[in-house]
């Protein structure tokens, strides 16, 4: 198997969630090398370089002087929200293929203009979306397509921490979450992503009509804490909405980061004849992302993803069944026996690694930018109709959108200049 060179851009925390995939899958006979990293924090890049065993010289302060290389096959972006749109076409426009952590951005013009790089440079692009790579996945999508449930008429997207604002609550994580020009915004695009995306894909990405949101960062605060923190301005803790797509599909959004109650539900589908119950959802990217012996990265425990199936039967009965979904469980280990290149469609980065190898084609891939954009649509209209405290139509949602990604980014060596084209709606 052919190596791919692989650099990564940003060493904070979800760097090493890249290699600790990285490590897994070259256990499990993939040829995989970092042969660069860069970071614009010294310490960090000289701390993560002697982890990973980068020699000095492959360790660079400014990417762009890694992006000069000859010997890349593929660029990482591990960077924070309002960056990614910044950095990933920097990237492109290098001439290297770019898979970009989530979200795709922090508003829906600037990940139109990560999505449009793509033909601009003649380059692929990836974005990370861990919850739909996984049987619980698979089998929503087709069980809707088929038609298992009926019309399908609404939906349900949730995502809840009783407390868990990272940067503020959870210090482990970079203030960068916090920061309203770097992270821009709070649950709906942190973690939403994961359950919006879920959704809209499983649900055959429905075209939306209109949305009526509200946003709030109310919860509960602490003087000490604001000041141990650097926080200088509120960013959301909840973001709330419910839209309507094309067909009369319906969709209630919850996210939050932190609130005042214990349980607050789970994602659903519900049809004519039958729902689905998302149990579990993957935020975590699954068991490649758990190291060897060790914990995941940035805490919590390896997700086991299932289903429940509500329905009538043809004599009127209810029925109630648990679709256990995780990877390694024997539904999902049956599934790779069976068919052993559903492995493929296991994990972001596995796809991402034989998508450049031309094992999966633009056809065969999970289209993950288009759906990483999607998403950012979706979200952008609750900001947008909480901001003007109205629903708003998708054309206005086009119309409003602002690109806000950092065009010039000071560092300790200079600043760092974004050259991008300016969003146009359609």
């Amino acid at each position: 198997m052919k190596e791919l060179r692989i650099a990564i851009i940003g060493c904070g925390m979800i760097s090493h969630r890249h290699m600790t995939v990285i490590r897994n899958l070259n256990n499990r006979g993939q040829n995989l090398k970092v042969v660069a990293a860069a970071e614009i924090d010294k310490e960090k890049l000289l701390a993560w370089g002697k982890q990973y065993g980068i020699a000095e010289e492959n360790r660079y302060t400014d990417f762009r002087e890694m992006l000069r290389r000859d010997d890349i096959d593929e660029v990482e972006v591990c960077v924070h929200n309002n960056l990614h749109t910044s950095v990933s076409t920097a990237v492109m426009a290098a001439g290297f293929p770019c898979y970009s952590e989530k979200p795709m951005a922090a508003s829906y013009a600037d990940a139109k203009i990560l999505y449009d790089a793509q033909k601009k440079y003649g380059q692929k692009l990836a974005v990370q979306i861990s919850s739909i790579y996984n049987p619980q996945t698979r089998i929503a999508k087709k069980m809707i397509e088929e038609g298992k449930l009926g019309k399908v008429y609404h939906a349900r997207s949730v995502g809840h921490r009783r407390q868990g604002r990272p940067g503020y609550d959870m210090p482990f994580f970079t203030q960068d979450f916090i920061s309203p020009t770097i992270g821009v915004h709070g649950p709906l695009f942190d973690l939403g992503i994961y359950h919006l995306a879920q959704m809209l894909y499983v649900l055959g990405m429905p075209e939306l009509e209109s949305v009526y949101g509200v946003q709030s960062c109310d919860y509960w605060t602490n003087p000490v804490i604001d000041k141990l923190v650097g926080r200088i301005a509120p960013v959301e803790d909840l973001g709330v909405g419910i839209a309507r797509f094309k067909g009369g599909l319906s969709m209630d959004i919850y996210e939050d980061w932190a609130i005042h109650m214990d349980e607050i539900g789970t994602s659903f589908i519900a049809g004519s004849n039958g729902a689905l119950k998302f149990l579990d959802v993957d935020t975590t990217g699954g068991p490649l992302a758990v190291p060897e012996g060790g914990d995941i990265v940035g805490g919590g425990k390896l997700q086991e993803p299932s289903l429940v199936w509500f329905g009538v039967d043809e004599e009127a009965r209810l029925f109630e069944t648990k679709l256990p979904c995780a990877i390694g469980d024997i539904t999902g280990q049956q599934e790779l026996l069976i068919n052993p290149e559903i492995a493929k469609y296991n994990d972001n980065q596995l796809q991402w690694y034989s998508y450049l190898r031309g094992d999966l084609t633009d056809e065969t891939r999970i289209d993950s930018p288009y759906i990483a954009m999607q998403t950012a649509f979706l979200s952008e209209g609750v900001v947008l109709s909480s901001e003007l405290g109205r629903s708003v139509t998708a054309d206005e949602i086009r119309q409003l959108s602002k690109s806000i990604a950092i065009r010039d980014q000071e560092t300790a060596f200079g600043t760092i200049h974004y050259d991008f084209d300016e969003y146009k709606p359609e």
